[in-house]
């Protein structure tokens, strides 16, 4: 990572508190740049959020006095950009708005009520940008509008997208029409980088591709042929061996006739599907090689690759660039700004593929009808689009993987299975996938458990069969919820509360969500059928009331209803929502402590420049200065931008110590790398939140 920090302190006093005064200006931060715009503090939502947007669909509009003017250009040249689409949107308009740009390049939004709205603006080939954004992929600005003020905005500069193109060769050289090839970009989604599909193109007649309107930023560049299989081969070798037996028979050819008579009747059973490739060549190298008396060894070679019946089969892999069938071998490809990059070429590989099969059994040894199994390459990069495949078990538990290619591999099997509550109708039924079957039907609220099943095997170009899978039950989560708070009552009604186990990152096993916790009316939840992987706990929980909406002591909650607000959650002696809980196999958990609070933190100031004036140039993180907590996606790591009025706020911290700095530039999401952390640490001033703090702290950024 290359990271510039200029660095300039300065203490001052605001309004009773200290501030220490941090200005850090950052140059590239990765070489791999984009992604959409970064979290930011603050959200809100819960039943009460819930409830008024179903009213707002069967409300008027709502109809203010503000009014937004703007207008669009192009970030080369600085001229108009007309007919480029401006969407605005606010919790205020209670949906978007959107504008379209004159020959001048101007927009106008009116009869906007007072609030906080976000802007960007769009046009084919041109790369989406925010209203105040740095560079495109980066947070904007939002803006901040006063009851029947007339704001005009800055021009918004929107640059030209970057081009790639390149063209996509056989293996013999030859163009190949109709190939997808795919632009990737790296992101950083819940503070881990994966791959993002940024472009895609389609190669013509002459098997050139060309993707443009990309952000700057690196780029995998992929080609993934549609046809992978044997059998399209098989056919277009059929055909060819038919044309070069009709010129031999002109010729004369009658010795070799019969030999590939028969191998051309061989080659026509071939399987439907699969790639194409041309085989003229080595028609010729064939009949050149009976002519020397190396005939018989060739076409013993050429039957070997068209026999329909033989255990090994190939196809067309995909492809990196600069030609590499290996994910992680691949070059990333740089664009800058309205660049076009020439000659990110490929050329196919046909390599060996295979099948890969097994059967599926329950707990009990009966086939678990449609479970599902995913085989997933470990040798693969994050967010990988085509990487997985899945399929599901037939009726007698066999499954089947079709065009595998070599590598490493893991096999994941995933079933659910509806429990039997004492006392109840709902019989037991074998397991079924998506939680379906059984007696109850639909709508009636059946818990269930996930059953898992997971293996590794190693693919080299021939079949993998006999992989015995056998479904085993999940581990259980038990625990119980409590409230710790003096102004909100607990919920009337126990059972409304909500536990979920959500899985974190990228989950090895694939064994997707699992079902909520059932919670009843002592406050103690259980959570069956628990797979191996990370997981964090959450949950939510409305205040119980005499009244709607009414705490202790009377008090009418915003919006009419209150929201406990989850503060710790804890298992197997871990804090879930700093450090996740690794479940492994035969792992229970029977300790687990779900805590919420009716005692928030809320930290909120004003950003000013070093004459005074209020200033959103800026992003604002704030982030703990224990290094335990610099983890991808981690809560005690916020990020927010000034609105045009220069404040800022952050909600919902928990009680600690921070440091918090404003950075000119930063990529969404970069404040989750403790390398980034780390170079802010020295430019940040400190500040320490306690249980339901409201502190206001103002930053003043120093000259220079």
């Amino acid at each position: 990572m290359n990271v510039k920090v200029r660095i300039h302190l300065r203490a001052t006093v605001v309004t009773g508190v200290l501030a220490l005064v941090v200005s850090v200006a950052l140059g590239p931060l990765l070489s791999a740049q984009g992604g959409a715009a970064g979290q930011q503090g603050g959200r809100g939502g819960g039943p009460g959020a819930a409830a008024g947007q179903a009213r707002d669909a069967v409300q008027a509009p709502v109809v203010g006095t503000g009014m937004i003017l703007g207008q669009v250009i192009s970030g080369d040249a600085g001229t108009p950009v007309r007919r480029a689409r401006v969407n605005l949107s606010g919790a205020e308009l209670r949906g978007q708005r959107s504008a379209v740009t004159d020959d001048e390049g101007r927009f106008v939004f009116t009869q906007l009520p007072a609030g906080r709205y976000t802007m960007n603006a769009s046009k084919a080939g041109y790369v989406t940008i925010a209203y105040g954004a740095k560079a495109p992929g980066r947070a904007g600005t939002p803006i901040q509008l006063a009851d029947g003020q007339k704001l005009e905005g800055r021009p918004i500069s929107m640059p030209k997208g970057g081009v790639v193109t390149g063209i996509v060769l056989d293996e013999y050289g030859e163009p190949t029409p109709g190939t997808p090839v795919r632009a990737l970009r790296t992101v950083i989604r819940t503070g881990e980088r994966r791959l993002e599909s940024a472009g895609t193109g389609t190669t013509d007649d002459r098997g050139m591709y060309r993707i443009y309107g990309l952000q700057p930023g690196q780029y995998v560049v992929t080609a993934q042929p549609r046809n992978t299989g044997l059998g399209a081969l098989q056919t277009s070798v059929a055909g060819e061996i038919e044309a070069v037996l009709s010129q031999m028979q002109q010729a004369g050819g009658m010795g070799a006739l019969g030999m590939l008579a028969g191998l051309a009747g061989q080659g026509a059973q071939g399987g439907r599907g699969g790639g194409q490739g041309g085989r003229g060549g080595q028609l010729g190298d064939l009949l050149q090689g009976m002519a020397g008396g190396r005939g018989q060894q060739m076409i013993e070679q050429l039957q070997q690759q068209l026999d329909p019946d033989g255990n090994t089969s190939v196809g067309y892999a995909p492809v990196f660039f600069p030609g590499t069938t290996s994910p992680s071998g691949a070059t990333m490809v740089e664009v800058v700004v309205g660049q076009e990059r020439f000659g990110v070429d490929f050329q196919l590989q046909l390599i060996s593929t295979s099948q890969v099969s097994g059967t599926l059994a329950g707990p009990d040894g009966a086939p678990p009808s449609g479970a599902q199994i995913t085989l997933t390459p470990v040798d693969t990069l994050p967010g990988l689009p085509g990487a997985t495949q899945t399929v599901r078990a037939n009726q007698t538990g066999t499954f089947n993987f079709r065009n595998v290619a070599p590598g490493q591999y893991r096999v994941t099997a995933r079933a659910q299975n509806r429990l039997v509550q004492p006392g109840t109708e709902v019989e037991a039924s074998a397991p079924q996938a998506g939680g379906r079957g059984g007696r109850g039907g639909r709508g009636m609220n059946v818990p269930t458990e996930i059953l898992w099943a997971q293996s590794e095997i190693t693919v080299d170009g021939r079949d993998v069969g006999g992989i015995a899978l056998q479904l085993q039950q999940g581990m259980t989560i038990t625990g119980r919820v409590v409230f710790d708070g003096t102004r909100l009552l607990p919920p009337t009604d126990m059972t409304s509360v909500r536990v979920t186990l959500a899985s974190v990152g990228a989950q090895d096993g694939g064994f997707g969500n699992v079902p909520p916790a059932t919670v009843d009316a002592t406050g103690r939840f259980s959570i069956a059928g628990v797979a191996p992987g990370r997981y964090v706990l959450r949950g939510n929980a409305t205040a119980g009331t005499g009244g709607p909406g009414v705490g202790r002591g009377g008090a009418l909650a915003p919006g009419g209803a209150a929201n406990w607000t989850l503060r710790s959650a804890t298992a197997g002696g871990s804090e879930t929502l700093d450090f996740p809980l690794e479940i492994g196999p035969n792992m229970n958990i029977g300790d687990a402590l779900v805590t919420f609070s009716d005692r928030t933190t809320e930290l909120g100031g004003l950003l000013q420049d070093s004459q005074g004036a209020a200033t959103s140039d800026y992003t604002i993180i704030i982030f703990a200065t224990d290094r335990r907590y610099w983890v991808p996606q981690a809560r005690r790591i916020q990020s927010v931008r000034p609105g045009t009025d220069g404040r800022y706020t952050v909600r919902n911290l928990p009680p600690g110590d921070y440091a918090i700095a404003a950075v000119t530039d930063v990529e969404p999401g970069e404040w989750f790398d403790p390398a980034f952390l780390q170079e802010l640490l020295a430019a940040s001033m400190r500040i320490t939140l306690n249980d339901g703090d409201r502190k206001t702290q103002d930053i003043r950024l120093a000259g220079g």
